[in-house]
């Protein structure tokens, strides 16, 4: 499997430009397509000023869209100066829409990158955002981190490994980063210190060598403590460059809720995070 088409979501912060430049490089490295995406508001909710005149409002929204704009060319500049097949759009409705009409849209594409979801625009409900694309597009989600370290796309990848068919979907979506990784490690927790209770790797690591994917099966003691935190520490020891892992929520009701090490992940992770559910 290769990417063919990404989704990027920019905007004006500063946490966007590395997620952009990520994106450029990933784009041009696989040879995909590129698309840049903004938001902006045509109305704002009471949170951010129930009492504001229409004439200032008015003002906000064309400032916002004109930053969304100017995002947007910045974006398309960048992918052109590497020779990457680009476009931007634009899209525009409450703050509300824009997640539900994010993940509609990455359904139809290979891949989308978006921000930490502390980083990001405070007009957009960030942490929806993700979670729609994660747990509604069908699609994987990258994650970048504002600042993260130099990016090497054929370093040293942690596959976190549960046995759930979360992990499986993931680690399948994410053989285009295995394949010409220089290490891949298979990072077991093991909740009661011994292999007794780690689930099994064997047909996973046969699965991934009949890919072409060799893999180095790490067990880890979890404890009882944050498995996310776990995660985090041993990607650092081992000088990951990206941690591929399933995707999980708490909530059975349409809005989701993120569940604990998902959401541990998602905000302290300093390495790009491969997400799928």
């Amino acid at each position: 499997m290769s990417l063919n088409d990404i989704i990027v979501h920019v905007d004006g912060t500063e946490a966007a430009k590395a997620r952009v430049a990520f994106a450029v490089d990933l784009a041009k490295a696989q040879g995909a397509h590129l698309i840049g995406v903004a938001f902006a508001p045509t109305g704002l909710l009471p949170l951010y000023g129930a009492d504001v005149g229409f004439a200032d409002m008015t003002g906000v929204l064309q400032g916002v869209k004109a930053q969304g704009e100017a995002a947007l060319e910045s974006f398309k500049a960048r992918a052109a100066e590497a020779a990457v097949s680009a476009e931007g759009r634009l899209m525009q409705g409450m703050s509300e829409e824009f997640p539900h009409d994010l993940a509609y849209f990455a359904r139809q594409v290979d891949l989308t990158i978006l921000g930490q979801p502390r980083d990001g625009d405070p007009l957009i409900g960030q942490y929806a955002l993700v979670e729609r694309c994660l747990f509604a597009s069908g699609r994987p989600v990258m994650i970048v981190p504002a600042a993260p370290p130099a990016i090497a796309l054929d370093g040293t990848i942690i596959a976190a490994w549960d046995g759930s068919a979360e992990a499986a979907r993931a680690f399948n979506d994410a053989l285009m980063f295995f394949k010409p990784a220089k290490r891949v490690v298979l990072l077991v927790g093991v909740m009661d210190g011994g292999e007794r209770g780690a689930p099994p790797t064997d047909d996973m690591v046969a699965h991934l060598q009949r890919h072409g994917v060799k893999v180095d099966v790490m067990l880890v003691p979890a404890g009882e403590g944050d498995i996310g935190r776990v995660l985090l520490t041993q990607a650092k020891a081992l000088g990951a460059d990206m941690i591929v892992m399933g995707a999980f929520h708490h909530s059975r009701w349409r809005e989701f809720i993120l569940g604990g090490v998902t959401l541990t992940m998602l905000e302290e992770a300093t390495i790009p995070l491969f997400m799928a559910h």
